[in-house]
């Protein structure tokens, strides 16, 4: 018997590697002869650096960056053994490095989310995979096109200046070094947003309030948005606006489409190819997969539906266990689920949910396998 364990990271508990490693052991006090194959997964998101290079074998780069405020602060990426850069957007411009009263879109950058890139450019890499999740910017990517060497002129030919507030400004720009720096550089952009860049479903009026805005700051924000995408328009005969996606990150998606070409997909689907996990999925039986929490959201584009839908391509069973379970889970079964189990004890505080999560994770497996031992001929027809 062969068994797949293909999760994602359990948020604040534990990485993707960590899931597996504790569903394997719950799994192994009972199925004694079962083969067990493990690939940490993620969906674009946090934890997608960690669980490629856990899966695919790389490196963890560290690096000196500047938050969203201009802070000097620690962060990283990472450079898999294909030389691929895996960068999530939040290391260095999201919106968990900042305090509440820090927040606010009009002064935030996507800067040193552009240092990342810098530093892995430097090293050599020529591909990337780039993380839109968790962003605390509304600037329409510049501030990551200045840390790659754009420069923004103002209408007396001044450069302009980091921030989104300076967005109205902007009259020109000089993209000669990018140029140079992109040739025969290839970008994929883990992307599940759907949101165009202006409008009433564009990036300022959907996300600019959990980043601190306010009405009248987004609609200002929104101005500034539509007038950059205007001048990029003129000076690149092309209009990117209105692309599905390009609102994702604050216009993040919008300047990576504009400038440097880059390609949007799914998050799931880059990391299922990255993985090579359509192939793992043909040589098993059985398929276990899992989240932090299970809802109504699950069945968009999160790692649990990637691998399930995956493995009803070559009819096998899927088993998801999860963290939690909330409103609207049970949509899951109609995306590829078989069944799903959480880890969750009743009347638990986080406190308590978080430092008992491993044991709690192999028990719930060790049940799972409990059941499975009571017909070994069901395991061996899971294939069939």
């Amino acid at each position: 018997m062969n068994i797949l364990i293909a999760p994602d990271s359990f948020k604040e508990t534990m990485n993707a590697k960590e899931v597996c490693k504790h569903i394997s052991i719950g799994l192994k006090k009972v199925l004694k002869n079962v083969s067990i194959i493990s690939v940490p997964m993620a969906d674009g998101g946090e934890g997608t650096v960690q669980a490629l290079v856990d899966s695919c074998g790389g490196k963890i780069i560290k690096t000196e960056v500047l938050d969203p405020l201009q802070r000097e602060i620690e962060s990283y990426y990472g450079i898999l053994n294909d030389n691929t850069a895996v960068i999530e957007m939040a290391t260095a411009s999201g919106l968990e490095l900042l305090g509440e009263n820090e927040k606010n879109p009009m002064q935030t950058t996507s800067y040193g989310f552009g240092q990342l890139i810098e530093d892995a450019l430097n090293k050599g890499v020529k591909k990337f995979i780039l993380g839109l999740g968790g962003s605390a910017t509304n600037d329409a990517g510049i501030g990551m096109l200045q840390a790659l060497g754009v420069k923004f002129y103002d209408c007396n030919n001044k450069e302009v200046e980091i921030g989104a507030q300076f967005l109205n400004q902007i009259v020109s720009f000089d993209t000669t070094n990018l140029n140079i720096k992109f040739k025969d550089v290839k970008i994929e952009v883990a992307c599940d947003v759907k949101n165009i860049l202006c409008g009433t479903t564009g990036a300022s009026y959907t996300f600019a309030k959990q980043k601190g805005g306010d009405l009248k700051m987004i609609k200002t924000l929104d101005e500034y948005l539509f007038n950059f995408s205007t001048i990029c328009k003129k000076i690149y005969k092309i209009d990117n606006k209105n692309i599905k996606g390009a609102g994702a990150a604050g216009g993040l998606g919008f300047a990576l489409i504009t400038f440097l070409n880059a390609e949007l997909k799914s998050g799931i689907e880059i990391v299922i190819k990255k993985t090579n996990l359509e192939e793992k999925i043909k040589a098993t039986n059985l398929i276990i997969t899992g989240e932090g929490k299970m809802d109504s959201q699950t069945i968009f584009g999160k790692t649990p539906i990637g691998v399930a839908k995956l493995a009803k391509k070559y009819n096998k069973k899927v088993i998801a266990i999860v963290g939690c379970l909330d409103k609207g889970y049970e949509t899951v079964y109609e995306h590829g689920i078989d069944a799903v189990f959480d880890i969750t004890p009743i009347n638990s505080s986080f406190d308590e949910l978080k430092k008992e999560s491993k044991k709690n994770l192999e028990l719930t497996s060790f049940n799972i396998a409990k059941c499975l031992e009571l017909d070994l001929k069901t395991i061996d027809s899971f294939s069939n």
